[in-house]
């Protein structure tokens, strides 16, 4: 079983939005079963960039479900965003091409010891070192989460 599981923001983002329901259903499996297996990591960058997204493409939300929404998310937010971090992610970011919020990202999941980054933007089943990228919507949770 994996030991550190890093959410990307957009599945958080994918468990708010209505507009896609199979995704939006998948997502909230994945945070469900992370989240009591106590695997679920975020930083602060995606409790930044969640709060942006939301403000930005879902203009109707009050600002008090957003906190809320916030707020369940900070158990999370394990990962620290460092000096060592932000230097990092530059290395990522020109060794693996990705965008740099991304290689930020990254970066402080691989400074926690994640063993797993959950994501639809970076490639399922790539490798960043000893971390493995999964498409949350690849793969059911409950399957990975027993086999891995």
């Amino acid at each position: 079983m994996p030991s550190a599981c890093f959410i990307d923001t957009s599945v958080f983002l994918y468990a708010k939005d209505p507009r896609v329901p199979t995704k939006r259903a998948r997502s909230r499996k994945w945070l469900e079963l992370l989240a009591a297996r106590q695997l679920a990591v975020i930083s602060p960058q995606v409790l930044n960039e969640f709060a942006h997204n939301i403000l930005r493409k879902f203009p109707g939300v009050a600002h008090d479900e957003l906190r809320d929404s916030l707020e369940l998310m900070v158990p999370f937010c394990r990962a620290p965003v460092t000096e060592r971090t932000a230097l990092q992610a530059l290395a990522i970011h020109r060794r693996f091409g990705l965008s740099f919020y991304d290689s930020a990202l990254v970066a402080t999941a691989v400074a926690f010891g994640c063993d797993i980054f959950l994501s639809e933007d970076l490639g399922h089943n790539q490798r960043l070192g000893d971390m493995r990228i999964i498409d949350p919507f690849r793969v059911d949770p409950s399957d990975y989460l027993q086999q891995n």
